[in-house]
């Protein structure tokens, strides 16, 4: 069994990194990384891979730092009760040397939210309940040269971009706030690095990635949290077409800020274990999917959480 030929230990974002506006799974997206540059996974110069995921994220459990609530406790103006996302990542990477790799990616954001404004006074129950292209990302992956094939290490640099909308409304012409729109408004700058080596077991290996994302360009009076990302990742091969896969992906998120932010009710601190599996089904074909699980979580005012989300995706390479 070759590294290069099966490994899909599956890394974002999407992300960051959801690429896109990645954020924890408490939020939009979920943390997990499914970018081969960055796994050290050997990529032939003219090589280009698709990967499609899906994403089921639903968010009806209150928080409130690091414990969970009922809505009678939540004392807030507005009282959260359920937001469901069924995301789309498509990832398009190219490898140009045996050094750069640029990779694409974009979301599609099918997402429902309901809400009771103003509980104790005039309730009014809203809802939104839209399907839109949310921000992009563009990143390049350049791997430091190694007379030792099986260790890979480098650096991650690129742009999140301002493609999804941010002014979305729901059947009354009501505005979301801006943590619920697909797009944030703003240009962030990604960077990073990572590096990964065989593992205990033969044929297998790891992984670790930090990546760091600072917004440098907003809109609308709305600037997001900085985001830093740490994933780390293990395969293990059974066979020679079926793979345990672990991660364990953190993310911190610091408030958003601005007239049209709810600092306050912004940014977290997330655990995550994401254990899975991957298949492959050719030598240029494989299917993955990962349970995400949080084990610490600590969120700033009150906001909604997952106890649990589900990822499953296909990696194809041309």
């Amino acid at each position: 069994m070759r590294f290069s030929n099966t490994s899909i230990v599956v890394t974002v974002a999407a992300s960051l990194f959801t690429g896109m506006a990645q954020a924890s799974c408490g939020s939009a997206f979920c943390v997990l990384n499914t970018n081969w540059a960055t796994q050290g996974v050997a990529s032939e110069p003219g090589t280009t891979r698709l990967d499609l995921r899906h994403e089921f994220v639903d968010q009806k459990h209150l928080r409130a730092g690091g414990k969970q609530i009922s809505a009678s406790e939540d004392t807030a103006d507005t009282t959260e009760l359920r937001t469901i996302n069924r995301n789309l990542l498509a990832t398009l990477d190219h490898a140009f040397s045996n050094n750069w790799t640029v990779s694409a990616s974009a979301p599609v954001v099918d997402r429902s939210h309901s809400h009771i404004n103003d509980p104790t006074g005039a309730a009014t129950f809203e809802t939104w309940n839209f399907a839109k292209i949310g921000d992009a990302r563009v990143l390049g992956h350049y791997r430091f040269d190694n007379p030792d094939p099986t260790l890979n290490r480098g650096l991650t640099v690129g742009l999140k971009l301002p493609t999804g909308d941010y002014q979305v409304k729901n059947g009354d012409g009501t505005v979301a706030e801006r943590a619920l729109q697909p797009g944030t408004g703003s240009t962030d700058v990604v960077i990073g690095g990572y590096y990964s080596a065989p593992g205990w077991q033969p044929d297998s290996a790891w992984f670790a990635q930090g990546l760091v994302q600072q917004p440098v360009a907003t809109r609308e009076a709305f600037k997001p949290g900085t985001q830093y990302q740490l994933n780390l990742g293990y395969r293990y091969p059974i066979n020679d077409s079926l793979q345990v896969l672990g991660q364990v992906n953190t993310l911190i998120k610091t408030r958003d800020t601005g007239a049209n932010a709810e600092p306050d009710l912004s940014g977290s601190r997330t655990v995550f274990l994401s254990p899975g599996l991957s298949y492959t089904v050719t030598h240029d074909v494989q299917l993955y999917g990962f349970l995400q699980l949080p084990v610490y979580r600590y969120v700033n005012g009150t906001q909604l959480s997952a106890n649990w989300s589900l990822i499953v995706g296909m990696t194809m390479r041309f």
